[in-house]
Order: structure tokens, then C-alpha cells, then sequence
């Protein structure tokens, strides 16, 4: 099954650019896959846009889960994030064909370390080598391949098969292979998702009937709306102090939630602080402008270039962090500040990132219990924001709102007469509840059993095979005991102790 209620598919309407999902367990009684989906809000954290339960792991299961993913939210996500599980892995190749996938960098570079031998990283340099070249966003494919070669034949690890894989699927993880891509600075391991599961883990645990994973599931989800709409409210009520006098830094306070803001602010100080104009030329519409950035900490000065064409305002940086975060970077903001531009130009302000991003009235979605027309929701929709603004601008005058309260509440008792009036003898509790839920009627007998148990390949069955590296945790975690032989605290006992049985034979 899938489900996604009407503020999923908002959030998804808004956010689902950039999407990952990975499978957890123990969650019910019956062994079945929980698979939230994840995005990112204009806060930056973490919500949930839809989830599925499955029987099973395969191919078919998956895509069965996707096409239903697609067909509660129409369009499909710029980037899809996921581990390496191979059924995943085709099943987004064939739902979402237009879309990218990514795997988590994490879980493979975890792997690295069971991929060699403990001398091999421990007596070279190899793991920081590798590290540092894979998770390069700067440099450009071309590069990253030739280094890799390189690296490959120093340590003579080119016709080991892991490595082969994963140069392989170098375009499924490496950045160099996104830095094209707007990812808005967001995803590069599924450790949203896994934050998410463990999350909801809390309010589920292995012994539960469906019926009660799902109260749980929408107790989960209420708390992680409540926290949406307390940052949502410390937004619209910050007070953010300018301790550097900017316009830029102004504009940034309007328009953008109080996370970005900040976001913003650090790389407009950083051009104030550390970037200084080098030289400036115009080639035909456009202001060529070379920066240098002084890096104190790493004593460094780094070289940018930016052109800017004006009265456009068109702006591109060479560092291309826009296209990687959708902020701009403080070399722009050096240039904008320098030609006397005191407003984010428009069209690098992203929807997403905007405080107004999502009404706050449409976060309780109080409304969308009942099937409405288009045109109602959007009288609704006028009808809160009408609301939302009077509120907003009463909020600092007593007088005012307790006028705006005495008007509300004579239009609310107008209301509630006419309800009554209208209604006829057959509106009754049972009737209302039907209608809420959208049954279209209830059945005499009921013929929906509980699914059978089930095994799966992530609920422990101790039948996988296990690396090096957990042998050696394990064997690290045994209790271990004083032999009476090297007088040690060790893993052997006095007959098996080498200690001793080299005295002996030393003796002999």
C-alpha cells in the first residue's frame, strides 16, 4: 500500500525537486517494509511527502510502490537518492526515466574500508587520497577520471572488482558528475531518510497490528507538522539584527525563511571580510570582474571570476555555487555591492527557499477533509490569506484585534444559524463520519484478513555474509579473561597461551 494525504502532496508540489526514500524494518507484527519518502522544506529539514508498506523486496514491488508514488503526485523529481540496492536501482530506471539517481556516497565509502586490507590503509595514504578526489564538487569529470587512473595504478588496485564496479557507476555517486545539477546543496546520502526512519521508529516497534503503525505513523507525522509550523512562526517573527548596514542583507531578511537568511548573511559578511576587487573589464554588455578571496585559515587566496550584465542584472560566478546551493555566492555579492545594486536580483531567489513558500493556513489544511471544486479552494485560499494578513497587521494593536475578534465572531454566529436551518433530518453523526472518510458505503461483512509474516533481506536473518571489518568489532567486543600464563587480559586461556607455550619450549 501508498498513501499520501493532501499537505504530502503540497509539500511535494513545492519541494519534490530532490527526493530519497530507504526501506526499514521491524516497524509491525507482519514483517512488512515501511518506505517513507523524504524531501526538503524551505527550512531546510527534513518532512514527509508519502510512504508505502511492502511485502516484499523485489523488482516488481518496487515499481508497483513508485508508479503509485507518481500517480498521487503527477510529475517526477529532478533527483532521486537511494542506496545501492539493485532492485531500487531499476525500478527508479524504469518509473522515473527522466529523473537522476543518485547513491548515497556514504554507504559506499563506508564499504572501503572491508574492500582492503587494515595494513594496506593504515601503512599509506591511500583512504585520504581517495576520500579527498571523490568528494571533490569542484573539479570536472575529465579530471576526477584521469586521478582516479592514476591513483588506481600507484596502489595497484585496478583489477580489484569493487573498484572496477564503482568506477563504473561513477556517474550514479561521484559529484563531480552533479555539479551541473541544481541540487540546491541538499542531498549527497540517504542520511535524511535514515534520520526520518529512525524517527518514526520511535513511535512503532516490531509487535505492532497495522491499525496501530498507523496511529502511530499519523501521531509521527503530527509532531513533524507542529515543528513545521513553530518554524514557519519563528520566520514570520524574527527579528534579525544588522550588524552590517546593507541592503542586500535586508532584502535577504524579507524574503527568505530564517535558516537561508542566515545562509545568506554569512556569505554577505564573507564579502565583506575577505574578497577585494582585482580588475574590472567590459566586453560588450558585460562587466567582467576579477575576485580574490583571502582564506586566513588555510592561507590561502582563491581566484574567481565574475561578469555581471547589466541593467539585466544577469550574474554567473565561476565557483558555480548557485547552480550547487541556489544561494549565491559572496563573489556575486561583492559585485553587486560594488555596482550599487540593493536588491537580490529577482530571479536568483528561489520559490523554495522563500518564506512564503507554503501559507501557513495551508499547512493545517483544515479544509481538504471534503472534496472541493477548484474554484472553492481558491475562494478558501483568499479567504485565509484575507485572514492571515488582518491578523498580522492587528496583532500589535489590542483595540483592533478586539474589534476584528467582536466582527468575526457576530459573521461565526451568522453562520451557525444558518447551519442549523439548513439542516434536514437525515444529517446524522454516522452519516458525517462516512462522508468525512469518503466511504461510499459500509460493508455487511468483512472480508479483509491480516497479511501473513514475512521474511525479509534487512530484518536480521543472520544469513548474510559478514565483512572483515564486523568480525574484528565483534571479536573486539568478546569479554575476555586473565591468562595466568602472560599474565594478560586476552582472548586464550593458559593451554592455548603462546606466552607459555614459547617459556616451555625455550626450557625443553
Amino acid at each position: 500500500m501508498f498513501w499520501a494525504d493532501e499537505t504530502d502532496k503540497l509539500y511535494y508540489k513545492e519541494f519534490g525537486d530532490v527526493i530519497s526514500f530507504d526501506a526499514t524494518f521491524r516497524t509491525n507484527k507482519y514483517g512488512m517494509i515501511f518506505v517513507p519518502f523524504t524531501a526538503i522544506d524551505n527550512h531546510k529539514r527534513s518532512i514527509n511527502i508519502g510512504a508505502g508498506l511492502l511485502s516484499n523486496e523485489s523488482i516488481e514491488s518496487y515499481r508497483w510502490l513508485l508508479e503509485a508514488f507518481l500517480k498521487a503526485h503527477v510529475k517526477h523529481p529532478q533527483l532521486v537518492l537511494t542506496d545501492q540496492d539493485p532492485t531500487i536501482l531499476q525500478a527508479v530506471e524504469a518509473i522515473f526515466p527522466t529523473s537522476n539517481h543518485r547513491l548515497c556516497m556514504w554507504h559506499i565509502m563506508k564499504k572501503l574500508q572491508a574492500k582492503v586490507s587494515a595494513d594496506f590503509l593504515k601503512n599509506t595514504d591511500f583512504r585520504k587520497r581517495f576520500t579527498k578526489l571523490v568528494w571533490n564538487v569542484y573539479i570536472e569529470p575529465e579530471v576526477f577520471e584521469s586521478r582516479s587512473k592514476l591513483l588506481m595504478r600507484k596502489f595497484k588496485l585496478q583489477d580489484k572488482r569493487w573498484f572496477k564496479d564503482m568506477y563504473r557507476d561513477r556517474k550514479l555517486w561521484i559529484p563531480a558528475y552533479f555539479k551541473d545539477m541544481p541540487l540546491h546543496g541538499l542531498m549527497k546520502t540517504t542520511s535524511r531518510s535514515e534520520s526520518v526512519n529512525s524517527y518514526f521508529n520511535k513511535y512503532s516497534n516490531s509487535g505492532n497490528l497495522l491499525i496501530y503503525f498507523m496511529m502511530n505513523y499519523d501521531t509521527a507525522i503530527g509532531k513533524q507538522r507542529n515543528a513545521q509550523q513553530k518554524l514557519e512562526h519563528d520566520t514570520k517573527n524574527a527579528k534579525h539584527e544588522m550588524t552590517l548596514p546593507s541592503g542586500l542583507l535586508e532584502h535577504a531578511a524579507v524574503v527568505y525563511t530564517k535558516k537561508i537568511f542566515f545562509e545568506v548573511k554569512k556569505e554577505i559578511f564573507k564579502a565583506a571580510w575577505y574578497c577585494s576587487i582585482d580588475s574590472v573589464e567590459k566586453i560588450d554588455r558585460w562587466q567582467v570582474v576579477m575576485i580574490t578571496q583571502t582564506d586566513k585559515s588555510k592561507q590561502l587566496k582563491i581566484k574567481c571570476k565574475v561578469e555581471l550584465k547589466l541593467p539585466e542584472k544577469e550574474v554567473k560566478c565561476s565557483c558555480n555555487q548557485f547552480i550547487r546551493t541556489s544561494i549565491l555566492c559572496h563573489h556575486i555579492f561583492v559585485v553587486l555591492k560594488n555596482n550599487h545594486i540593493e536588491e537580490i536580483p529577482k530571479q536568483y531567489i528561489l520559490r523554495r527557499w522563500r518564506r512564503d513558500a507554503i501559507s501557513s493556513h495551508l499547512l493545517a489544511m483544515k479544509h481538504v477533509a471534503m472534496e472541493i471544486e477548484d474554484d472553492t479552494f481558491k475562494l478558501l485560499t483568499e479567504a485565509y490569506n484575507n485572514i492571515e494578513y488582518w491578523l498580522d497587521h492587528f496583532k500589535r494593536s489590542k483595540e483592533k484585534l478586539l474589534e476584528f475578534v467582536e466582527k468575526t465572531c457576530t459573521l461565526k454566529q451568522a453562520a451557525m444559524e444558518f447551519g442549523s436551518s439548513s439542516q434536514t433530518s437525515s444529517d446524522n453523526d454516522e452519516e458525517e463520519i462516512i462522508r468525512m472518510l469518503g466511504i461510499r458505503s459500509i460493508p455487511d461483512e468483512i472480508n479483509i484478513h491480516p497479511p501473513a509474516s514475512i521474511r525479509t533481506k534487512g530484518s536480521g536473518t543472520k544469513k548474510r555474509m559478514v565483512s572483515a571489518i564486523e568480525k574484528a568489532v565483534a571479536a573486539a567486543k568478546k569479554k575476555t579473561r586473565m591468562c595466568t600464563g602472560c599474565n594478560q587480559y586476552v582472548n586464550h586461556n593458559l593451554r592455548t597461551c603462546k606466552v607459555r607455550l614459547a617459556r616451555e619450549s625455550k626450557a625443553a
